[in-house]
């Protein structure tokens, strides 16, 4: 039992550093070589654990991820359903990416070099969503019924998106206010922006 957690606790300092590789120069010139190098790990190492680099690639968007909702449900388990859940999620994930730069890079370049993972990975998030507003929904605090859910769930994570595209893009980094953004995202699921 020990050699095989040491064996986990390695495959998960792999998929770290291979996620700092990536966020610093890109899935095309992540190299086995800097990624054992980032892990601390002999080159072996990598293909021991993964067998080839390309596995190890494929997995590094589903476990971070994993990493992620992890990160806003233990932010917003405490917190009754309702908007300020929903806005409270959305910090959340702001958060998470002030704290892990990387996660944007590896997962808007996994379309192109891990598209099987980038498939998984949208799947679950865009089933989460879902599952999280249909609660919502049948708790009374949505305007809109089940069938919109799905669409619904597209818009918002859409909104999460672009908006930590704009964050982690900006001039000089980190620049855009995660206040502004949650305050602008309350308003837009409260009562949105135009006068009607």
């Amino acid at each position: 039992m020990v050699p095989r957690r040491k064996s986990e606790l390695t495959r998960e300092r792999l998929i770290l550093a291979a996620a700092k590789v990536v966020g610093r120069v890109g899935y095309d010139k992540a190299s086995s070589s800097r990624i054992a190098e980032e892990a601390g790990i002999a080159a072996g190492g990598l293909y021991y654990h993964f067998g080839t680099r390309q596995a190890l690639l494929d997995e590094l968007l589903p476990s971070l991820g994993e990493q992620m909702v992890a990160y806003v449900v233990d932010h917003i388990k405490h917190l009754p359903w309702g908007l300020e859940r929903e806005v409270a999620s959305f910090r959340a994930y702001l958060e998470y990416l002030a704290d892990n730069p990387e996660f944007y890079r590896v997962f808007s370049e996994a379309r192109v070099y891990a598209p099987a993972a980038y498939a998984r990975n949208f799947d679950r998030t865009l089933r989460d969503f879902e599952s999280a507003l249909r609660v919502q929904c049948r708790k009374g605090f949505l305007k809109i019924g089940e069938k919109d859910l799905p669409l619904a769930a597209h818009f918002l994570t859409g909104i999460r998106n672009y908006v930590s595209q704009m964050y982690l893009d900006a001039s000089p980094p980190k620049s855009v206010e995660v206040g502004d953004a949650v305050r602008l995202y309350r308003q837009l699921l409260s009562g949105g922006v135009f006068v009607a």
